[in-house]
This record gives C-alpha cells, sequence and structure tokens, in this order.
C-alpha cells in the first residue's frame, strides 16, 4: 500500500489552540498623542479612530461626504468588524454593537459569549455568531493532560441583537470526528441551512427537519473514490456560492495516481449541495489557493501568503471561468479582504512604519483607492495585518489597525473614494 501524507488536521488544530491563547507582553501601553478628529470618551478609550476626508468619488466631480464614527458607546477594546447591511456594520468589543452608518451610533448590543474565537454573519432575519470555544484540560504535577476539548457552537440574534436560539455542532459529529476551524462552517443567506466540512468529510444540517446530508465523504482513501473526488482529501474552509446552490472550498489534496511519500497540496473549487454532488477540484500552476471570500457570482481565492505573487485568483460562478488581478506591488496578494457584496477588494502591505491600504475593483482591476495609515511611533501596530472592512454601496472602508493586538489601542481608519 502506498504511503500518503496528509498533515492539515494536527495543524489547523494545534493552530487554533495556539492562536486562541492571549500573551500578556511587558509593554508600555501605546501614546494617546495621535491626531484623533472625533470624540471618544473615557469609555472607549482602548480605541482610537482617525477620520480620513480623502478623494473624491471615482464616480463624480463632487467631493463625498465623509463618514464619521462615533465610538463613543462602544466599551472596550474593538476586536474586529463584521457586514451587516449597506447601512450597519457589527462591531466586536466586550459585546457585539449593531451601529447604524446613517446616524453614526450603536442600534443594538448584546454580551460577550466567551467564545475563544468567532465571526458573524447576516442571515435573513438577523445575525448567526459562530464561535469555538476550547478547553486546554486540567494541569496535574506542571502537565497539561490530555483532554483538550475544542467545541463549535452557533448562536442565532434578531434584527436588534435579541438572542433567538443556541445550536451545537457536537451534537452532528461521530466519536473522533472534529470540524477542523472556524473557516470549515458556513450558513446560507437565509439561515436555514449550514454546511460543515469535518475529518470524515462535508455535510449539509437542516435546521428545520433536523436532518443531516452528506455532501462528499471522506472517509474512503480507496484509489476510485479518490479519483472520483480528484484527489481530495480535506476541506479547510468552505462557503455558499452561485445562490446558495454550490460551496466553493479550499482544500488539501493529493497526486491521482498516488505518489508514494509526496504530500498534499493546496487545491480549490465547488461543489454542489443537490443530489448529483458535482464536484470540481482544482490546482494552479505557480499559484497556491490559501483564503476564500465566496459570493454568488463569484469566489475570491486568495493565494499563499508565504509566496507573494502579486496575483488574485477569481472564479466566475456563472460561466465557470477564472481569471487573476494584478496589483501593483508583489507584496500585496499577502493579505486580501473582500467587501460586502463582492464588487471590491482590499490589500494591505507593511512598509517598515506604515501600513498601506489600497482599495481595487473586482470586475476591472484598477485602483480605487489608496492610504497610507501611520505607526504613531509604536511598532507593537506593525505586527499584524490590519483588519478591512468595505461598503460597496456607499464606497466606504473601514480599517482597524491594531485590533488584533490587545496591548495598544485599535486605531480605526475611516476612507471613501
Amino acid at each position: 500500500m502506498m504511503r500518503m501524507k496528509v498533515v492539515v488536521v494536527t495543524i489547523l488544530i494545534s493552530g487554533l489552540i495556539a492562536g486562541c491563547t492571549h500573551a500578556r507582553l511587558n509593554h508600555t501601553p501605546a501614546s494617546d498623542t495621535a491626531e484623533a478628529t472625533l470624540p471618544i470618551n473615557n469609555n472607549s478609550s482602548l480605541n482610537q479612530v482617525d477620520d480620513i476626508r480623502d478623494k473624491p468619488s471615482a464616480n463624480s466631480s463632487e467631493p463625498s461626504t465623509p463618514l464619521e464614527l462615533h465610538l463613543e458607546g462602544i466599551q472596550g477594546h474593538i476586536k474586529n468588524i463584521y457586514y451587516a447591511d449597506e447601512n450597519h456594520v457589527l462591531i466586536s468589543a466586550n459585546k457585539l454593537y449593531l451601529y447604524n452608518l446613517e446616524t453614526g451610533r450603536t442600534t443594538a448590543e448584546t454580551s460577550d459569549e466567551g467564545f475563544d474565537q468567532e465571526w458573524v454573519q447576516s442571515v435573513e432575519d438577523g445575525y448567526v455568531v459562530v464561535g469555538v470555544a476550547v478547553d486546554p484540560g486540567t494541569q496535574s504535577s506542571g502537565l497539561i493532560t490530555t483532554g483538550v476539548v475544542i467545541s463549535y457552537s452557533a448562536i442565532f440574534y434578531d434584527p436588534h441583537l435579541v438572542k433567538q436560539s443556541e445550536f451545537h455542532f457536537d451534537s452532528l459529529l461521530q466519536e473522533k470526528e472534529q470540524i477542523l476551524s472556524l473557516k470549515s462552517i458556513a450558513f446560507t443567506t437565509d439561515g436555514k441551512l449550514v454546511a460543515y466540512a469535518t475529518t470524515n468529510g462535508l455535510y449539509l444540517y437542516d435546521f428545520k427537519t433536523a436532518q443531516q446530508t452528506t455532501i462528499t465523504n471522506l472517509k474512503s482513501m480507496d484509489l476510485e473514490d479518490l479519483q472520483a473526488r480528484s484527489g481530495l482529501v480535506t476541506f479547510e474552509q468552505i462557503g455558499f456560492t452561485n445562490w446558495d446552490k454550490s460551496l466553493a472550498f479550499k482544500a488539501q489534496s493529493l497526486d491521482i495516481p498516488l505518489v508514494p511519500d509526496r504530500p498534499s497540496f493546496d487545491t480549490c473549487g465547488t461543489v454542489n449541495i443537490d443530489r448529483n454532488n458535482l464536484l470540481s477540484n482544482q490546482r494552479f500552476e505557480n499559484y497556491s489557493c490559501k483564503e476564500l471570500t465566496a459570493y454568488n457570482e463569484h469566489v475570491l481565492f486568495a493565494e499563499d501568503f508565504t509566496k507573494p505573487s502579486r496575483k488574485l485568483l477569481v472564479m466566475n460562478m456563472t460561466n465557470g471561468k477564472t481569471k487573476f488581478l494584478s496589483m501593483i506591488e508583489e507584496g500585496e496578494s499577502q493579505f486580501v479582504s473582500g467587501s460586502d457584496r463582492g464588487s471590491y477588494f482590499a490589500t494591505t502591505l507593511a512598509e517598515h512604519t506604515s501600513w498601506k491600504v489600497r482599495i481595487y475593483d473586482v470586475s476591472t482591476g484598477k485602483l480605487e483607492d489608496e492610504q497610507q495609515i501611520p505607526s504613531d511611533g509604536d511598532m507593537r501596530y506593525m505586527d499584524q495585518d490590519p483588519i478591512v472592512r468595505i461598503i460597496d454601496e456607499r464606497r466606504v472602508y473601514i480599517v482597524l489597525v491594531g485590533a488584533k493586538n490587545i496591548e495598544v489601542k485599535t486605531k480605526v481608519v475611516v476612507g471613501q473614494f
């Protein structure tokens, strides 16, 4: 029998545990001297706001009205920002806040559920928060015993962030079966179906009927079954596309025919969720798919950040064609963020003591805007890439710098293009 190397599961799970641990560093708190033109009271002292009033809109000769964020109602360190609709965003701090972009005020909030990691998706009747809790086990004589528990849950909220229900994915798993990460869970637009990838396969669960459906079974490693799924052995990331008729995925696959001792490699593609479960699994020369962002009409596949090529792969769901968009600088393709509707994407590039943020059009690849965000003398702002969110209809982007580092104040930068 041929030996096959598939090392994804261990790496992902150990990385998740490490990523959920906050290291307390002996750093002096960040300076308050950086420019801030918007009001912040003492309750939001961990969050620093820069209001950038920039270029005229590309579609108008008149300057666009700057968006102003009033974050005095946000308590604690701003950790993330999520899409809600064209008039709202969700801001994660010590609570989850619904923020109205029209009025510049928070309109609802809900308590922190205590997840180690989470993401938030807007669904038809509100929002769903998907989170993971990691129990590292107990300690005995200074040694951590076996028994690390990683559990995934989904909490549903109405449009006003009132909690409606809670679902635990453990109820769907067999013995020793594991969900690999938060990125291997995806909800349909209406929130009635959830897809999830495990060490055993890819599944669909219907909340109304409480029925589970197998989309792709990964338990069989027979050559015939491997060939049927184009060598695919692990789903790492998934997202609904094609108006919830298909799932886009980033995966690990093996060569067919099998090559002894050759490890698995990155692939990406789509699989239908209907009865035929038609699967397309692709590998691209000189390009490794690493991060997916799925929309109805297309899917973005960002590349391996350790091998930047200045390119972004776009897969069109209407005609099945793929194309590569080119960016200005090679290192830009390391970190790519998609917009709420998929019309634009953002890149971030570290430049010694500042971050360069660029906004591109997905259809044309055209550069729409560029901003330089300084570290203000605190290099901790340069430790991890900023979080960028783009609201298509408003042509507005919001950048969080330092959000991933609880030792510094989050800089919130607003831009319009």
